[in-house]
């Protein structure tokens, strides 16, 4: 990946290869650095929703296996019903996982949050690119018992259809949007792919909400020019919210950038250009400046 606005670090995890034919070699050195998170007692579980992510796993694994971590960490892949190899890769590479058959985001990450065994959850997903000191930078903040939940921004990798500087673009424009409108609405501005919280609390609270839309997250959907589901509720906000209303802290965007993750631009590109994502993304800025989420997870009409 030679793109000079690309920090050097993603190019070690954007090697090319064919999901139908990994060569073994390639499969067992992953799985050597992978090795780390198979502890006994981890203090910390990072957790991925996956499904048909054959063509992107071995990119986000390569990520996460140089994770700087200082306590017990363990890696945990809960395959959402993947009809192609997720499930072989995860075996060949040695990682923890489990199978939700249920379709649908909320009830992978559910599922995730009671498998888990760490004190601190970091959320992942299975198509980005995680910098090494990113699960330490998240779960930092947690040891305050006043912030119940952290989360940091994104950034994506260009796709042949798109450019570093366009994106950056988007991105700049997109998150700016959000600051503004959710300023008193924290909450709203938290990334599935990326936010943690402590396990406990999270199970307190009931865990994620599982009448909330299939996939992506209030923020993601948003930025793409896509409404929530008429339930008003995405996983990770309302996770966010339900810590923050049942008295488990506040939620907190770690600037550190080593939080900033890189994600697929794939859903972006999904109406065929980044101009018409970009189009799409201001008139629905414009269209729902009075858009909130409510306690009760309802959206206005």
């Amino acid at each position: 990946m030679s793109n000079f606005l690309l920090p050097n670090w993603l190019s070690k995890h954007s090697f090319v290869y064919d999901p139908k034919h990994v060569a073994v070699g390639q499969l067992q050195e992953l799985r050597a650095r992978l090795a780390r998170f198979t502890v006994d007692k981890p203090e910390v579980s990072i957790v991925i929703p996956a499904y048909n992510e054959e063509a992107n796993l071995l990119h986000t694994l390569s990520s996460l296996a140089e994770q700087r971590i200082s306590r017990p960490t363990e890696l945990l892949v809960v395959n959402n019903n993947s009809a192609d190899r997720t499930q072989e890769l995860l075996d060949y590479c040695g990682v923890r996982s489990i199978l939700e058959r249920r379709p649908g985001v909320a009830f992978a990450r559910q599922a995730g949050l009671e498998a888990a065994r760490g004190i601190y959850m970091a959320n992942a997903d299975a198509d980005c690119l995680y910098p090494s000191g990113w699960v330490e930078a998240l779960t930092a903040p947690l040891q305050n018992p006043d912030i119940a939940c952290t989360y940091g921004l994104y950034s994506f990798l260009p796709s042949p259809r798109s450019s570093r500087l366009a994106l950056l673009g988007y991105e700049k424009t997109a998150q700016w949007i959000n600051q503004i409108r959710y300023s008193d609405k924290e909450f709203m501005n938290v990334y599935g792919f990326n936010f943690a919280f402590r396990r406990a609390d999270a199970l307190a609270v009931g865990g994620f909400a599982l009448d909330s839309g299939r996939e992506g997250s209030v923020a993601e959907l948003i930025a793409a020019g896509i409404k929530p589901p008429p339930s008003g509720k995405c996983e990770d906000g309302w996770m966010a919210l339900s810590l923050q209303q049942q008295g488990k802290g506040r939620t907190l965007r770690v600037t550190d950038p080593a939080a900033r993750v890189w994600t697929s631009d794939r859903r972006l590109l999904a109406d065929g250009s980044l101009g018409k994502a970009f189009t799409s993304r201001v008139r629905q800025a414009i269209r729902d400046l009075g858009f909130s989420f409510s306690a009760s997870g309802s959206t206005p009409s």
